[in-house]
Order: C-alpha cells, then structure tokens, then sequence
C-alpha cells in the first residue's frame, strides 16, 4: 500500500478498509427490533432486516450459526440478536453479524395469533361440550397428511400392527406456502363424504415456522366443524397450536394417535380372558370365605342336633344358590366372549372384501352366459329394421320405374301446378338423374 499524504485521494478500497477497521473493535452487542424480509439462502444463510420506528439494518446468520438457531426468525416477530457491526469491503455495505436470536416478546405475528386465540375462544370453538368422543372400534381411519413424510409411515405401520381397519390417505401439503388451504380442503373433503370412522390431522415435528399451518384459522375452523371425530396429530411436545385446542382429541405425536384411535386386538382379547380369570377367582374367594364362616358356626354351635339341622339345611341351601348363580355368572362371561369374538370376526374387511370378490364373479359369469343370446337377439332384430326400411325406401319404388321430378333449388314437384313450358327440370331415376326441359303441361 502507498503511504498517503494529506493531500492524497483514498481508494474505494481503503475507504471500506478504513470504515471496517473503526468497526471491528466495537464489542459484541444485543439489539432488538422487528424481523422483516426473511431470506433463507440456497447455501444456508439466513438474511433479515432489523427495523424499529426510524431505523433498519441488514442482519446477516452464517450457515453454522443459522443451523444451531432455538428461534427460527420470521417476519413480525419482536427478537433481540446478538453479534457484530461489520462491513464488506468489496460492497460496501454496513451489515450486523448475528450468531444468536431471541424472542423479545410478543411480534406482530405472535400478537395476531394470540387475538385470533381470544375470538375464537370468544366465539366457542375450543369449547369442551363440543368435542366429540372417539369410537371404540373404528373400521376406516383416514390420515390427512403429507404422503411423503414419515409421519404417514408411521402412522400406518402401527395402525395395521393393532388391527385390521381401512386406511385412508388424503395427500395435503404441512407446511409453506397453501398448506393451510389445502390441510382445510382435505379435512372438509373426507368429512363429506363420510367414508371415515376418525380422521387423523398432523404432520411430524418441526420448528414453530414448519408448524404455523396448524394455527390458521382455516385451518382451526376446518377441526372445529368436522362432524367425524378429529384428531390433532401434530407432532409437538411443548407449544400447542390452535388446533390442538379445536381438535376432539390432541395426540402428542402421530404414533400416539393411531395408538389411541384403534384399540390392539389382541389386548381386547387378553382383556376379556382377564376379565374372566378375575371373575372366577372373585366367586372362589367367596366361596372360600362363606365355607370358612360355615365352619366358624358350626364350631361355635357345637351339636345342637335338631337346633342346627334347619340352620344347616339352610346354609347348604345358600351354597348351592351361591353356586348355581356363580356358573350362570361364568356361562354369562363364556357367551359375551363369543359373541364379542364373532363380532370381531364379523367385522373382518378380508372376509368381506372376498364375498364381495365371490359375488363380482357370480356376477361376471352371469354376463359371460347372456351376453352372446342379447347381441344375437340385437341382430336379428337390426336385420328385420333394415329389410323394413328397405322396402318402405323411395329408392324402391324408382326401381320400379317411377321417378321423382324435382327444380333446380331442389324441391320436389308434386303437380303440374306451377310448372310451366321451357321449365328445366331433373328427374331422378334409380341409378341416376336427368334433365329435361318441358314442352307441353297437360292437366289430368
């Protein structure tokens, strides 16, 4: 570098050097502001500007830091960052180089969701009384989703691990752009047609921005009106978003709902052979205790001969009811096993979907038969038009040496009425036409 003199002009360069020198002893500082301008860069970079009432400056995240962000800044959000003043030397241009971001209370953003919280807390939406119970054992479940993320896989995986139920994929978008739009349309959609016995609604987790759908009140309305019982399957832990509340049911993550939307099988049937042994143990533990108070009576009675007998004669009768009612009690749980199993087995898609496959080929032998004797039938028929139409055809009858006598426009000539002498004319024969010019007009 030159050494300058007083005199001497500086570079563009130097002067940048220069600005860039006085601003990097400054010390690392916190500033708030309102985020404005998000730009997440193809390389990772996070760009945003700071504004308050009179001010803004450009806030620059490097990739490394922006990855390691708690908050992920969007517009309207009130923050504090913290990093350095700094200046690029070949732009020019005066930037802040944040490594860190915090919320500073409620942004514009977060302000408007909290209002909308109110209005339709005001309104009745996240009213408990409105919320439906989930059926005990549905047979569709329909998945309202992202089919591509793994909160759909996941969600089918348990659900055909618990049972055998008709799952529904509705595709829909979770996040950017028209995700709210379409996560309401396809709510709205399968409730309409009313092919699902519950509908799971979510997404897998993400920062609060990947989530923000949830939070629309497009969104939260959509929950709200459903007439087939909703579940929020968003996967969150700690926030709760809007339709959490409107939902009948808020599942902590996707896994959880389907878990909680269809029972196990196999757990009902170790319920009801649960339920079954505790009966029976229930009724021997009283029969156990009746004969040991027995025993205490007879003990403390001693022989007291015809004192006791009726006594005795009555306890044994007591025992025998108490039998008696303790096998009808046991045949009772048997047959409620049973029909409960039948219903179960009743209730099998696979067995239905092969009636229903039995009946398709019933039906297509049924065609297979018919089908040839209806088009022969057809046949003869279209046969016996055509001779008819045939027959009634003029172009028989010119056969038969007649013709028909037409203008020249074309219209047919009935009388002799209106035809004059050098009148041109065409009479149409059987194989062709000819034209002549008349010469006398006789009337019959």
């Amino acid at each position: 570098m030159l050494p300058l003199s007083a005199d001497a002009p500086l570079s563009v360069s130097q002067l940048n050097a220069r600005v860039r020198a006085v601003l990097q002893p400054l010390p690392v500082m916190r500033v708030t502001g309102e985020v404005s301008g998000t730009n997440w860069a193809g390389s990772g970079h996070l760009y945003f500007e700071l504004k308050d009432e009179s001010a803004r400056v450009k806030v620059t995240i490097w990739k490394s830091a922006a990855q390691a962000l708690r908050v992920r800044p969007r517009d309207g959000m009130q923050v504090v960052v913290t990093g350095r003043a700094d200046l690029w030397v070949q732009g020019g241009s005066y930037s802040f180089n944040a490594t860190n971001v915090e919320l500073a209370g409620e942004g514009a953003l977060f302000l408007a969701l909290q209002r909308l919280k109110e209005r339709l807390t005001a309104e009745g939406l996240f009213d408990p009384t409105r919320k439906q119970q989930l059926p005990f054992l549905p047979m569709t479940v329909a998945l309202v989703t992202s089919p591509t993320g793994a909160a759909v896989q996941d969600m089918v995986r348990i659900l055909r691990e618990r049972a055998r139920v008709r799952i529904l994929v509705v595709p829909v978008k979770v996040q950017g752009e028209g995700a709210a739009e379409s996560i309401a349309q396809g709510i709205e959609r399968i409730d309409a047609l009313g092919w699902a016995d519950v509908i799971l609604c979510g997404r897998g987790g993400g920062s609060l921005e990947d989530l923000w759908a949830f939070n629309e009140e497009r969104v939260v309305r959509a929950f709200a009106a459903c007439r087939t019982p909703i579940v929020s399957a968003v996967g969150h832990e700690t926030d709760t978003l809007l339709s959490d509340l409107a939902a009948d049911w808020r599942a902590p993550t996707p896994t959880a709902a389907a878990e909680r939307a269809v029972p196990r099988f196999a757990d009902l049937d170790a319920l009801v052979v649960d339920l079954r042994g505790r009966a029976t143990q229930a009724v021997k533990r009283q029969l156990t205790t009746e004969r040991r108070h027995l025993g205490q009576l007879r003990a403390r009675l001693g022989d007291g001969g015809a004192l006791t007998g009726q006594r005795q004669l009555r306890l044994e009768e007591l025992h025998r009811r108490m039998h008696r009612a303790a096998q009808r009690q046991l045949e009772r749980q048997r047959r409620r096993h049973e029909v409960l199993a039948r219903r179960l087995r009743a209730a099998d898609p696979v067995r239905k979907l092969a009636d229903q496959r039995q009946k398709l080929a019933l039906l297509r032998q049924r065609l297979d038969q018919t089908l040839p004797r209806t088009l022969e039938r057809r046949r003869q028929r279209i046969a016996q038009l055509t001779g008819v139409l045939r027959a009634l055809s003029p172009r028989a009858a010119l056969g038969r040496g007649y013709a028909i006598v037409r203008r020249p426009d074309g219209t047919a000539v009935g009388s002799v009425a209106g035809v004059q002498v050098a009148d041109h004319l065409e009479l149409l024969l059987c194989d062709g036409s000819l034209g002549v010019q008349v010469e006398a007009v006789t009337a019959a």
